[in-house]
């Protein structure tokens, strides 16, 4: 069986170095980019089975990176882990909006980030076993289960369902998921280029999953 590769794409030579080294002890092959614009195109050469990025880096920011590749229908389904310094719950809404599967910050804990690799690629066929396991419908309140969790399971499963949200002020969203990747995602019914950032703010209310 061929080893996963493994994009990183970060500026500071110094956090590649640590990253790669971590991650070559758990089997993987490593590539690395220095900017966006570097990654995309080694993205299009190499086809990595998984990015893990940096945001604020020089030529083409990891937002920009991860906008463009999540744009190209050849590219899209590869799993995108933001890995950065921004914290604000803004920064992360707006990762998860654009195509992230999971957002990270530094410094992160080895076993965490091992874990977000992992469990997509060298344990996937078990998660999705696992994750197939559980309750085809499920609910809960978002205050306990975040909307990025939901997201989460979604992806690591492969599920294909949607979710659908009731926030305190009574107004109810939907967000609709095909074999683990967003497809649309609707606000009282209506959806604009700003639907998916403001559904993702949403901490408090109640969800109703349902998956095949």
């Amino acid at each position: 069986m061929r080893a996963y590769k493994l994009l990183v794409v970060d500026d500071e030579p110094n956090i590649t170095r640590i990253l790669a080294y971590e991650l070559k002890k758990e089997g993987y092959d490593i590539i690395i980019a220095n900017d966006g614009r570097e990654a995309l195109e080694r993205t299009k050469n190499e086809k990595p089975d998984l990015i893990v990025s940096d945001i604020m880096m020089p030529n083409m920011d990891g937002y920009d990176f991860c906008r463009q590749l999540k744009e190209d229908p050849n590219l899209r389904s590869i799993p995108f882990i933001f890995l950065t310094a921004k914290t604000a719950m803004d920064n992360k809404v707006y990762g998860y909006s654009i195509g992230a599967q999971k957002y990270l910050t530094k410094p992160v804990n080895k076993e965490e980030l091992l874990k977000a690799v992992n469990i997509r690629l060298k344990y996937s066929n078990e998660a999705i076993k696992l994750f197939a396991k559980k309750a085809k419908k499920f609910e809960g309140d978002l205050y306990i289960i975040s909307i990025f969790s939901l997201i989460d399971m979604f992806s690591i499963g492969a599920w294909s369902g949607f979710v659908d949200l009731k926030s305190v002020d009574g107004r109810t969203g939907r967000i609709e998921v095909f074999e683990g990747l967003i497809q649309k995602c609707a606000i009282d019914g209506q959806q604009d280029a700003n639907t998916w950032t403001i559904l993702l703010g949403w901490n408090q209310g109640t969800f109703k999953a349902v998956h095949e």
